[in-house]
């Protein structure tokens, strides 16, 4: 694996630990945490930290250990939580997060130096610990650690090489092996921990030195250094780890605390723990005369990776090669290694995901022109096809699946934009959300955060009032912000709604006179006036601010939501607030959809909308006006259109008493019946975007390849719907409800 390969995991794995930090401090904030929550939010900070200074950014490993220091104190308990330390540890996240981008992106590090100094102050003033967090560099190790620590990597100020590496190897291992000071320093319980590097593990970006200070700060004592596999000079790999640890930590400190240091070395370094004193002694030969590649078969047992029980029960002296991993177990007697755990996931680059989905869209695109070219063949070919159609849509199942991620992903940043606005507006908002782990696809999600960020701070700026006008309405002086997200009929609405004062629509009304978007004199619904603000430079703000103010949000958000195949709806009451529901698709690349004819063309309706298919019965189908038709259906009526109108085909059917019709749902316009020839197939269809092969067409969703190679275009239910019944002159064929009324 490359070092550009591994600073792009350490950089997912960042924005993983920045997310469950934020939620823990969160938590905090509305005082649900417990000792866990604090501890994931010192273990998200800390795993930064780590990588930051394996990779040499020293900004951000500066001011993460300054904010770790703090957050040592929190979980210690030495430091209260109380709402003014949350509100500084959430502007410090915020600030964390800023210098992960700047790291990322190679541009220049947030300044810190206020907050640095704020996340000091808080410790002095709470802990009394200004002196031991004011360094923006980790400490050094304490003096018990350091002729350890100089064995291994002294600085590069204070190296000399006029000494004698015998002499001092000698006093290292007869000097520090016994560590009596240590021991009698700190006679209450301990613990101890063994560390030692694997061959290679320094080729692999490790860097023992860090690890050892930060066990060092976590409370830990160096009591011995082994230096049994030291070869000569002559021999010596400065790429390779000879050197080994034992450091014992009071029973205060926990050992998870100690396995977080660890967690970006993996397999390149060895563990093993258990109760002070029952951990079996080190071996210390002379320095070994092999080369760095084999070293002496005298390794001490703290190579050993296995549980501290295991540990105990293997011999001191069991011969076991620095590098030899995978057979460490087996050698030493122990257990072969226990099976992964149920949950464990690995990184995969989302273009082989890519190219994973086009192929299994290709293969759904194969599997139904071959159906279609054995269609007849008998009834054992039906259902051999029939197999490979179940099997084709478990593989397309699978892999969507993969691709699959939590909406939570976007919520998670919700926190941090209120917090942005409420420095910026003065209006504090309480955050609710609900139906987060809903699943949907990467690309959808990835497309999904502007738009939301969008509506977050319209709702902000626009619906939400300040808290003496919300006082005075006899609302509390905190607004409200509601996100939901929920699974229906194969789509995700996504709804975000505040508690504010509404939509002005006399003011919307006006304002969109003043532009010119629609006459003094027009007569529009409620529903109408509302989707006026998604007009091009529609805003109703009184000045412009950096918040909003300019008309290039909402039709921003209009636009995103279509382009991902999506519909946008809004819901307001003046007084109560205002809802915007999202309807997006699960995915973007296989859907399943009904085929039908209409006249010389063939479409496709999305599954999704379809409620029911039915042929109407004579007296279920009643004329409305000179061009409309309705039908009855169980008592409701609903309107029927006809596709052909919409596609502009030839030779379709006009009267619904011969043709089918296919009831749908939409969001905004209810149900409707479309009128079609016939139906031919149900089956999943690749979606093909026309905004990329060809243009955007109103009404249509897109493109997908039939079986016999022709190509069918894909309804968009709800435009076409909503287009129809605002348009009275096309729901239905010319003298078509005349030739109902007279057949009746």
């Amino acid at each position: 694996m490359t070092a550009e390969e591994i600073q792009a995991i350490f950089f997912a794995e960042c924005e993983e630990s920045l997310g469950a930090a934020e939620q823990g401090l969160v938590a905090c904030r509305e005082g649900t945490q417990d000792s866990d929550t604090v501890n994931a939010v010192f273990r998200g900070v800390h795993s930064i930290k780590g990588g930051a200074g394996a990779f040499g950014y020293v900004a951000l490993q500066g001011f993460t250990h300054t904010f770790e220091t703090l957050l040592s104190d929190v979980r210690d308990g030495t430091v209260p939580i109380t709402e003014p330390l949350t509100d500084l540890m959430l502007r410090a996240l915020d600030t964390l997060s800023d210098h992960v981008t700047a790291a990322r992106d190679g541009s220049e590090p947030p300044e810190d130096s206020a907050l640095q100094a704020e996340l000091t102050a808080a410790m002095a003033a709470n802990a009394g610990s200004a002196a031991s967090a004011a360094p923006a560099a980790p400490a050094e190790l304490p003096a018990a650690t350091a002729p350890a620590v100089e064995a291994v990597a002294p600085e590069a100020d204070d190296f000399d090489l006029d000494f004698d590496l015998d002499a001092l190897l000698d006093d290292i291992s007869g000097e520090i092996a016994p560590a009596e000071d240590a021991e009698a320093a700190a006679p209450e319980a301990r613990w101890q921990v063994r560390v030692r590097p694997h061959a290679g593990a320094m080729r692999n970006g490790s860097e023992p030195l860090l690890m050892l200070r930060e066990m060092s700060d976590l409370g830990g004592t160096c009591t011995l250094c082994d230096v049994s596999s030291i070869p000569p000079l002559d021999s010596f790999d400065t790429g390779t780890g000879y050197l080994g640890w034992t450091f014992a930590f009071p029973a205060s400190v926990d050992e998870s605390a100690v396995r977080d240091i660890f967690d970006f070395v993996g397999d390149d370094c060895s563990l093993a723990f258990g109760p002070d004193g029952e951990m079996p002694p080190v071996q210390h030969p002379e320095p070994p005369q092999a080369p760095a590649a084999a070293p002496s078969p005298a390794a001490p047992a703290s190579v050993s990776a296995v549980e501290p029980a295991a540990a105990a029960k293997a011999p001191a002296s069991m011969p076991v090669a620095a590098d030899d991993v995978a057979s460490r177990g087996a050698a030493n007697g122990s257990a072969p290694p226990a099976p992964p755990a149920p949950g464990q996931s690995i990184r995969i680059e989302l273009g082989k995901l890519d190219k994973l989905i086009d192929a299994v869209g290709e293969l759904v695109i194969a599997q139904a022109m071959m159906a279609q070219r054995l269609a007849g063949q008998g009834l054992a070919v039906a259902e051999e096809m029939a197999m490979i159609e179940g099997l084709t849509r478990d593989i397309q199942e699978s892999a969507m699946a993969i691709r699959a991620q939590p909406i939570g992903s976007v919520f998670s940043r919700v926190p941090r934009i209120l917090r942005e606005l409420a420095a910026s507006t003065g209006k504090h908002v309480r955050l609710e959300v609900s139906g987060e782990s809903t699943e949907l696809d990467k690309t959808v999600i990835e497309r999904l955060g502007e738009p939301l960020t969008h509506l977050i701070r319209n709702a902000v700026d626009h619906g939400i009032e300040p808290a003496d006008e919300r006082i005075a309405a006899g609302k509390t002086a905190e607004g409200t912000l509601t996100l939901s997200a929920e699974h229906r009929s194969g789509r995700i609405l996504i709804r975000i709604a505040d508690d504010g004062k509404g939509i002005d629509r006399e003011r919307v009304f006006a304002k969109a006179v003043e532009k010119g978007l629609i006459a003094a004199d027009a007569v529009l619904s409620k529903e109408e006036i509302d989707l006026l603000i998604f007009a091009p430079g529609f805003s109703t703000a009184a000045q412009v601010t950096n918040v909003s103010g300019r008309g290039v949000g909402m039709d921003v958000v209009r636009q995103n939501v279509k382009d991902l195949g999506g519909r946008i709806t809004i819901e307001s009451e003046p007084g109560k607030g205002t809802t915007f529901t999202l309807t997006l698709p699960l995915t973007l690349a296989i859907s399943d959809g009904m085929v039908v004819n209409v006249g010389d063309q063939t479409l496709v309706v999305p599954l999704a909308n379809v409620v029911e298919s039915l042929r109407p019965e004579p007296h279920e189908v009643q004329g409305l006006g000179a061009n409309r038709c309705m039908i009855n259906v169980r008592g409701r009526f609903i309107p029927v259109i006809p596709l052909c109108l919409a596609v502009g085909a030839q030779d379709a059917v006009v009267d619904p008493r011969e043709g089918v019709l296919i009831v749908v749902e939409t969001e905004g316009a209810g149900r409707a019946a479309l009128m079609v020839d016939a139906i031919c197939d149900q089956r999943q269809v690749v979606i093909k975007s026309l905004d990329t092969h060809y243009r955007s067409v109103e009404g249509v969703a897109g493109a997908t390849i039939l079986g016999d190679g022709r190509v069918a275009l894909i309804v968009d239910v709800d435009s076409l719907v909503s287009r129809s019944l605002s348009s009275p002159g096309s729901v239905a064929p010319q003298g078509a409800s005349h030739a109902i009324a007279e057949a009746a």
